[in-house]
């Protein structure tokens, strides 16, 4: 499947937070839990018989998401929203889908500091059920 992430703002993202590197190998498991977060979020517009994916649709929805910048490719998430089940996606999901990258992320960060190493590898990745 073609990757949901943008990867280098992630680095980024990891780099400013933690002053750490990321490893290649984190990525698949972010990618493959930013997927099932969608076709949940699709799965709930239905069941509302919405014809549009909203932030609301996500499960780890925030009120005011405060993002500064998008670390999903709205095109490719719109597109894979589209194209598996014709519906249609608001700015808001790619926001919700953000701070969903953001929340993984964090914690990486915080399950690599516990092991004492300066790398966010794929063994770091949890898939959060709240944001805390």
């Amino acid at each position: 499947m073609e990757s949901l992430i943008v990867i280098s703002k992630v680095k980024k993202f990891i780099k400013e937070k933690a002053d750490m590197n990321t490893s290649a190998g984190f990525f698949e498991p972010l990618n493959q839990d930013i997927v099932k977060a969608c076709r949940d979020a699709m799965a709930h517009a239905q069941k509302l018989g919405r014809k549009t994916v909203m932030g609301k649709d996500f499960n780890l929805y925030v009120e005011k998401s405060d993002i500064q910048e998008a670390l999903v490719v709205a095109s490719k998430v719109k597109k894979l929203i589209k194209d598996e089940l014709g519906l249609s996606t608001s700015s808001q999901a790619i926001d919700q889908l953000t701070v969903r990258v953001q929340t993984i992320c964090l914690k990486a960060i915080e399950n690599a500091k516990a092991d004492k190493r300066k790398t966010v590898m794929d063994r770091d990745f949890t898939a959060p059920t709240s944001l805390t």
